[in-house]
């Protein structure tokens, strides 16, 4: 959808009042689309960073609002958004490349390739598709399930796309600008090389060195969680990363190590709170992306749900995977769940 359509949205629904949600990217714009949407309704631009459609925020926060407009994200098909929500899809610039680009691919021996990319690429990558069979190629472009809107898609907690082709490839090539997609393909993807197609240089390189680079950080972190006393689970309380169940479970098996933990809720999760609580380790189960791109910024280690579930051995598996998020816990279970939980 984009703004023009959005606009007539609104006025169909009667909206007065808007609350925009802007990417930290394209804020050097916020005061042409404050103005666009201004013109005919009651218009509040966040100043929050956020990371997703899974990041509207708290139904608190919106209670004075008739809609929220999100830039740079499509909606997440599976959660139950408690207000009506509108995403305005934010596309790159297309972009031209030389067939010889694709020369590492095939002197690597790379013929069947699963492609993949973030919505904002996305259209780069029907492009790509197109250039690669043309080279002969064999193209799979995976299915998404219900946290994605297109196939081939994928989020910095869901890989899903790879996951219905990795049989049927023989690498994966995603269509990026970072590191953090192409590495939870890579730990998501066995031994499948993970290449990414840069849109900065218009290079294509494989990733498998920067994974284990990272994977060396990671473990660092859960080594120095494993002499842990004193644990803080943090439930976040994002209408799209709300997972409870999944942090009770995690307090129950820390419980059962004679561990002490306290659960804790936040919305953003500041460093500074935590160490207040002096704890000296957390299990984060909200968006995977917070405990590893600010990992620097916590004094204690900060472990996804598969970390936790990896160093303290409630895997049998020994391979490290990247924490996914499925599914969020249902609304309407909210409240019952969390008054017990919390209290308990």
């Amino acid at each position: 959808m984009d703004k023009e359509e959005a606009f007539k949205q609104l006025k169909r629904m009667n909206a007065k009042k808007i609350l925009l949600q802007i990417p930290d990217g394209l804020k050097p714009q916020a005061f042409d689309i404050f103005n666009y949407f201004a013109s005919d309704f009651n218009v509040i631009v966040s100043s929050s960073s956020f990371y997703g459609a899974c990041d509207i925020g708290n139904r608190e926060i919106y209670e004075g609002v008739d809609c929220i407009v999100q830039l740079g994200h499509t909606e997440i098909p599976n959660i139950n958004y408690p207000l009506p929500v509108i995403f305005i899809e934010y596309y790159y610039n297309t972009i031209e490349i030389d067939d010889s680009t694709f020369d590492v691919l095939k002197s690597d021996g790379i013929n069947k390739i699963g492609l993949l990319s973030s919505v904002q690429y996305y259209n780069e990558m029907l492009y790509i598709k197109d250039r690669l069979e043309r080279n002969g190629f064999s193209v799979y472009v995976g299915k998404n399930d219900g946290r994605l809107k297109y196939p081939g898609q994928v989020l910095g907690c869901n890989f899903s796309t790879a996951h219905s082709v990795s049989l049927y490839v023989d690498a994966f090539l995603l269509i990026s600008t970072g590191l953090f997609h192409g590495i939870g393909v890579q730990l998501s993807s066995d031994d499948r090389d993970v290449y990414i197609l840069d849109l900065n240089d218009k290079k294509i390189h494989n990733i498998r060195h920067d994974t284990d680079i990272f994977l060396k950080k990671r473990y660092a972190r859960m080594e120095r969680a494993l002499n842990a006393k004193r644990f803080c689970v943090v439930v976040d309380t994002k209408i799209g990363q709300y997972r409870m169940k999944i942090a009770n479970e995690i307090y129950e098996k820390l419980k059962a190590l004679n561990k002490n933990v306290i659960m804790t809720s936040a919305d953003n999760i500041n460093p500074a709170d935590f160490e207040n609580f002096m704890c000296d380790a957390i299990i984060f189960t909200g968006c995977p992306r917070v405990p590893i791109d600010d990992e620097e910024k916590f004094k204690m280690p900060v472990l996804t749900p598969t970390e936790f579930d990896l160093i303290f051995g409630f895997k049998k598996s020994k391979r490290y995977v990247m924490d996914e998020i499925v599914s969020v816990d249902k609304q309407e279970e909210n409240k019952n769940t969390e008054t017990k939980d919390i209290n308990a």
